[in-house]
């Protein structure tokens, strides 16, 4: 009689396992004939039974279901409920039975459903980027990437897929998850995607996240990858003027015109350096940037104003002279510069014609010559501004 009650015990035991499993069956089948409310139902059970919880194919037919539910409209977290239960299925196959036996038993055919269903994960990325959920995007891809990677494919097609590395970092960048989209834009650089494009939109990530310190390492080494984009080569200078460090600004500016000799902003950006160190050389380099571009404002109106404080310099000279003879000497010096000032500012006055500080220079200009009919119609569009 005991032995009789053993075995009933264990065919009571193996029917039980095998009932939870076929739910597992059972909901693959619903899946067949579309039936997404039964095979849910099956499944959902499945997953809650203490005999099939542990089971790999399991969680394969539940991320089935799920992304055919998601699919369908039915849930919308339905692919994220998918990867998860891909990740189980793969864990629990590397795990193996209680005994550590069967490793690797359903590889093949994790392989064979996630070779179906990433094409079905990178089309929620892209509605992701679509809608404008772009921690959906970036989850979806962040996931393309983790099963591209596993050892079941790179077998076969080793690398990394950089255009969804790309992927990852603009749906970062918008979502702003700074960390996140440092890295993959970091990435992307390392593997020459994205183009100058990657280290501008990675230069915008430093600037929103307030990590200034890592701009210029990110800047040069975009140039040094894609000389040829002048936008890097103009953000590098940028920073270097804003930070005040002339000799790296005047260094990539020489850069710059070496490559790009025909334009104009970057002899006014060295003449703006210049200044601060000989305004000759300054004038010089505004001139030739008037050689190219004739009215560029800010190189006409930068003479004007060298050219107008040297005569002041110059009539502060006079006033310390102490004959007549010498004062109308350095005067004579003084209205030099004025009158090498004035072209220039009526030039910025035709580019510019309501720019107050062009009109005030001109306004004392005219003054200092006694050109009372110019002064008078300067002054009446001044009045006129205010």
């Amino acid at each position: 009689m005991k032995r009789l009650a053993l075995f009933a015990i264990l065919i009571f035991s193996v029917s039980a396992v095998f009932a939870q499993k076929g739910k597992v069956s059972a909901a693959s089948g619903y899946l067949d004939t579309n039936d997404l409310e039964a095979a849910k139902k099956a499944i959902d059970q499945a997953l809650e039974h203490e005999k099939s919880i542990n089971w790999p194919k399991t969680y394969i037919v539940a991320a089935k279901v799920y992304t055919e539910l998601s699919k369908a409209g039915q849930d919308a977290e339905g692919i994220k409920k998918a990867v998860d239960f891909y990740k189980k299925a793969i864990e629990l196959d590397q795990k193996g039975d209680a005994k550590g036996k069967g490793i690797g038993k359903y590889e093949k055919e994790i392989k064979l459903q996630l070779t179906f269903f990433k094409p079905d994960l990178t089309n929620s990325g892209i509605e992701g980027f679509n809608t404008e959920d772009f921690n959906q995007a970036l989850y979806a891809f962040e996931n393309v990437l983790y099963f591209n990677a596993l050892p079941m494919f790179q077998e076969e097609a080793p690398g990394i897929d950089t255009a969804i590395v790309y992927n990852c970092a603009l749906a970062a960048y918008n979502a702003k998850d700074w960390p996140k989209a440092e890295e993959f834009f970091n990435q992307a650089i390392d593997l020459n995607y994205g183009g100058g494009d990657a280290v501008l939109l990675l230069d915008q990530v430093f600037d929103a996240s307030g990590d200034s310190l890592k701009v210029p390492e990110n800047l040069k080494r975009g140039f040094q990858k894609y000389p040829e984009d002048e936008r890097i080569l103009t953000t590098l200078i940028q920073y270097y003027l804003d930070a005040q460090e002339n000799d790296a600004a005047l260094e990539y500016l020489n850069t710059a015109i070496e490559k790009d000799p025909e334009n104009p902003s970057f002899y006014y950006a060295r003449g703006v350096l210049n200044e601060n160190i000989d305004k000759d050389v300054a004038i010089n380099d505004y001139k030739k940037c008037l050689e190219i571009d004739p009215a560029f404002f800010n190189s006409l109106y930068n003479i004007g104003v060298i050219y107008y404080n040297k005569g002041v310099e110059q009539q502060n000279v006079a006033n310390d002279k102490t004959t007549t003879k010498e004062f109308n000497e350095a005067m004579k010096i003084a209205n030099d510069y004025w009158e090498q000032s004035l072209p220039f500012m009526e030039k910025a006055h035709e580019v510019k014609p309501e720019e107050a500080a062009v009109l005030e220079t001109l306004k004392g200009l005219y003054y200092r010559f006694e050109r009372m009919d110019k002064y008078n119609e300067v002054k009446a569009k001044l009045d006129a501004l205010n």
